[in-house]
């Protein structure tokens, strides 16, 4: 059975291997963000949100074999009932995060799991609009006026966007 395992890459591979998971015909997911720069020339590109953090979508057995024909993956691993265990990220939870990231970067906001400290919001559903089915939490974020949708993956990250009230309803 196929699942999304979550993964560190050593040394910022996370697009080589990305490449290598699509020519390999294994799903694979890097939260991007558009980074506009100014020098010479204005610049204005996508790259990985977190660097070293990739999302591989295979079987247990899959991701055995990958890891001896790829050193630089590594399981991302999370404390549960006294016991490191693997980040494993459910389906439906995988495809709202990646619903989020990919919608418009522009206005998408990635944090590391150890960067957002989270108070408990409402659990909601997304009604309207792009994002329409997605479920996450409705809540403000430090550092931003507006409540935001956030689609969070334990361990590992959050993905969070500005969101109007009246685009979704409690779950």
């Amino acid at each position: 059975m196929e699942q999304w395992f979550a993964m560190r890459v050593t040394y910022r591979r996370e697009m080589k291997v990305k490449a290598d998971m699509d020519a390999l015909g294994i799903q694979a997911f890097v939260p991007m963000r558009r980074i506009i720069q100014q020098g010479q020339r204005l610049k204005n590109t996508l790259e990985p949100a977190i660097h070293n953090l990739i999302f591989i979508y295979a079987s247990e057995e899959k991701m055995r074999t990958l890891k001896k024909t790829r050193p630089e993956l590594q399981y991302m691993m999370r404390q549960m009932n006294g016991k490191m265990e693997k980040i494993i990220v459910p389906k439906r939870q995988m495809d709202d995060f990646m619903k989020v990231c990919t919608t418009s970067p522009d206005f998408v906001e990635i944090v590391a799991a150890d960067g957002v400290l989270l108070k408990p919001g409402q659990e909601v559903m997304v009604v309207s609009g792009p994002l329409q089915g997605v479920c996450g939490y409705f809540q403000r974020v430090e550092g931003h006026r507006a409540r935001r949708l956030i689609v969070s993956i334990q361990g590992a990250c959050s993905a969070t966007i500005e969101i109007k009230a009246e685009d979704v309803t409690p779950v």
